[in-house]
C-alpha cells in the first residue's frame, strides 16, 4: 500500500512544526553554554481514507492550528490512503497508530474476517452520508428507494452497504434497489435533472453546497431510518495493549475533544475562528463560501453533540448497528460487538 501525505498545499509538514523551530533555538542556546533543548514530540501517524482538506476532519485541523497535538508532546502525521480496507491493514501491520472509519467497516472487519480491531472513540455520533434527489422526483423516505436506480461512489463499498440498511429499515430487499456507479464529480447532478438516476449518495459536506447552491436538491438523511453509520477512532489490538502506544493514543483523543469543544463553542460566533485556524494552514474548498461553510460545520456540531460525551461510544448504538448489519447479511448473527470496543481509554489533558 502507499500512502501520502496530505498536509496543506501551503507547505507540507508535520503538526510538530512548532516543536522544530523551539528545538532550534535551544541549540543556539546549548552553544551559547544554556539549557539543554527538548524534545520533538512523539510521532503518531493517523490515516485518514478521505481527503484532510475536508471539514469532515475540522477537529484534526483544530488540533493541528491551535497546538493541541503539540501541547501533549505529540508529532502527528496526517496520511491518506484509498480507503478504509488499505487503512485497516496498515494499522493492524502497525505502520500506523490509528484510523478513522465507519462503524458499518469496523464491524465487518472484526466481525467477518476477525481483524484485531479496536474502537475506542467516536467522534461523529451520526451517519455523514446523504442520499440526493430532486423537487421533481424527491424521495424523503426509506419505502421510495424501491424501484430506484441510485447512483454510488463507487462499487460496493461503505456506500452500497448504507443503502442495502436504509432499504432494509423499510422491508425493502436490497436487489430491488437498482445502483450505477456516478463517482464523486461536480456534474453528477446533472444525471438526476436529466432523469438517468433517481438519487445519489454523497458526503455531508456535498449535501450542505447542493442544498445552497441548487434550489430543487432534495436531501435524504440515513439518521432518521438507521442506526449505523458514525465514525470511529480505530487502532489494533496489539497497539492497544502497547502501555506506551496507549499512552499516544490517550493524547490524541484528548487533543482532538478539546478541538471538538472549541468547534461546538465557536458556533455562537459564527465559527469566525474555526475557519480562520482552518484557512490558516489548509485548502479546504467548502472554506470557498461562508454561509456553505457554517452550514456544514453546524451540522459536524450536531454529529459531535449527539452522543452522551463528545467522544463516548454509546453500547446500546452500537449494538443497534450490528443488529441492522445482521439484518441485511453483512455479519452473522450471535457475535458480540462489544468485544470490538475500548471503552477504558481516557483522553489525558495537555501537559
Amino acid at each position: 500500500m502507499t500512502t501520502t501525505s496530505t498536509r496543506s498545499v501551503r507547505g507540507a509538514r508535520r503538526v510538530g512544526r512548532t516543536c522544530a523551530a523551539v528545538l532550534a533555538v535551544c541549540a543556539v542556546l546549548a552553544a551559547c553554554g544554556g539549557n539543554d533543548g527538548g524534545d520533538a514530540g512523539e510521532p503518531v501517524t493517523f490515516l485518514n481514507v478521505l481527503p484532510m482538506e475536508s471539514l469532515s476532519f475540522a477537529p484534526e485541523m483544530i488540533a493541528d492550528t491551535r497546538g493541541l497535538f503539540e501541547a501533549r508532546g505529540l508529532d502527528v502525521t496526517f496520511e491518506a490512503t484509498q480507503g478504509s480496507a488499505p487503512a485497516i491493514q496498515t494499522v493492524l501491520a502497525g505502520g500506523a497508530q490509528l484510523t478513522r472509519i465507519g462503524d458499518i467497516e469496523t464491524m465487518i472487519a472484526a466481525g467477518e474476517r476477525n481483524a484485531p480491531l479496536l474502537a475506542f472513540g467516536e467522534p461523529i455520533h451520526t451517519g455523514t452520508i446523504r442520499m440526493i434527489s430532486t423537487e421533481a422526483s424527491p424521495v424523503t423516505r426509506a419505502e421510495q428507494f424501491r424501484g430506484r436506480l441510485v447512483g454510488t461512489p463507487s462499487e460496493g463499498g461503505t456506500s452500497s452497504i448504507t443503502l442495502d440498511l436504509v432499504a432494509g429499515s423499510a422491508g425493502v430487499p436490497p436487489e430491488e434497489v437498482s445502483r450505477q456507479v456516478v463517482g464523486l464529480s461536480p456534474g453528477v447532478f446533472d444525471l438526476l435533472t436529466s432523469g438517468r438516476v433517481d438519487s445519489y449518495i454523497v458526503s455531508l459536506d456535498t449535501s450542505v453546497l447542493l442544498d445552497h447552491t441548487r434550489p430543487e436538491t432534495v436531501v435524504y438523511d440515513p439518521n432518521q431510518d438507521i442506526d449505523a453509520g458514525a465514525q470511529m477512532y480505530v487502532t489494533s489490538a496489539a497497539q492497544m495493549a502497547d502501555p506506551q502506544t496507549r499512552d499516544r493514543l490517550e493524547r490524541y483523543a484528548s487533543a482532538v475533544e478539546e478541538a471538538m469543544q472549541f468547534i461546538v463553542d465557536d458556533e455562537a460566533n459564527g465559527f469566525a475562528e474555526t475557519m480562520r485556524l482552518i484557512d490558516s494552514e489548509y485548502e479546504v474548498p467548502a472554506l470557498g463560501d461562508p454561509d456553505v461553510a457554517k452550514a456544514a460545520l453546524a451540522a459536524y456540531v450536531d454529529a459531535y453533540t449527539s452522543g452522551d460525551t463528545l467522544l463516548g461510544i454509546s453500547p446500546q448504538r452500537w449494538q443497534a448497528a450490528y443488529d441492522e448489519i445482521v439484518g441485511i447479511g453483512q455479519l452473522p448473527p450471535g457475535l458480540d460487538p462489544a468485544a470490538w470496543l475500548d471503552t477504558t481509554l481516557t483522553p489525558a489533558p495537555a501537559r
